[in-house]
């Protein structure tokens, strides 16, 4: 390279972008999903100290607090729905905020990956939190009960997620 050789990148943010974004989707999680201004403060505090040290895993404790939060109040469909969305935001953040160096700058396109993975995964995610909570609301009505049929949907994917991995696996190469 010559001294007047430079790089040219597309638009970049900051690393803060980042982690503020962080503390901001845990900060309206906790007001859209808990009904408890403790656990709404102790979800915030744990997002800083991720966004501060994300090395400390903290972010996921506040999913933990948004659980929680969930688990006290009624069951709602709106309220599910949000739910899904921002743990996902949550767990992305967290994810990126551990290999983006602090004092870096990321460039956008960088993070478009990221941000398909995450529509697919909404794209999935959200119509079976729709169905799941439908079936739930008919089932409590009837006073059926729904864990024991999610538990044995839940298990039986398992099982055909891990036949289907074994079976890749012990494919031979052409």
């Amino acid at each position: 390279m010559k001294a007047n050789d430079s790089l040219q990148t597309g638009p970049a943010v900051s690393w803060l972008v980042v982690r503020g974004a962080l503390i901001v989707v845990v900060a309206v999680g906790a007001v859209a999903l808990c009904p408890l201004i403790g656990w709404q403060a102790a979800a915030v505090v744990l997002a800083i100290l991720a966004a501060a040290l994300p090395q400390t895993f903290a972010a996921w404790g506040s999913i933990g607090c948004l659980v929680i939060g969930m688990l006290i109040s009624e069951p709602d469909l709106g309220r599910a729905m949000i739910a899904v969305l921002v743990v996902q935001l949550i767990h992305v953040l967290m994810s990126l905020s551990l290999v983006i160096p602090a004092g870096s700058r990321v460039v956008i396109a960088a993070l478009r990956p990221s941000a398909l993975r995450l529509l697919a995964v909404q794209a999935i995610a959200q119509p079976v939190t729709v169905v799941l909570m439908i079936v739930g609301g008919v089932a409590t009505q009837g006073s059926a009960q729904t864990v024991p049929w999610a538990a044995v949907a839940g298990a039986g994917a398992v099982v055909a997620l891990t036949a289907t991995l074994l079976v890749r696996a012990n494919r031979r190469a052409p």
